[in-house]
């Protein structure tokens, strides 16, 4: 779930750096960057249709049960004594974007639009 993560902060950069997100998704879908959250699932507004970025993050796979999987994967890797230092990253930031009732109820992408409004 870290990867998704860094992939948000690389797109929220390249915005914020003047790129257009329509033509910065697709570089990224052509290099080592390419993965299913830039192709399939890209969390920027205005680049995929049908994705719930495109739907103000309405619909999709919650934030809250992101959180959960963070948890669980975090007990998991506790009990096996594997550390996730990302892992935990991840879930510290979804845990912070959970206690905001703009953010908790929508899709786990909604992660771009809260890290581009704390970077703001």
């Amino acid at each position: 779930k870290q990867w998704y993560q860094r992939r948000v902060r690389a797109l929220n950069m390249g915005i914020r750096m003047g790129m257009d997100r329509k033509l910065l998704s697709e570089i990224m879908s052509k290099s080592t960057a390419r993965c299913w959250s830039i192709d399939t699932y890209n969390p920027v507004p205005g680049v995929l249709e049908g994705v719930p970025a495109s739907r103000e993050y309405q619909g999709g796979f919650g934030a809250t049960l992101m959180l959960k999987d963070l948890g669980l994967a975090e007990s998991m890797a506790t009990a096996s004594q594997s550390p996730i230092q990302l892992g935990a990253i991840a879930k510290q930031t979804y845990e912070t974007l959970c206690k905001d009732e703009e953010y908790a109820p929508k899709d786990f992408g909604v992660m771009f639009k809260y890290l581009q409004d704390q970077d703001s």
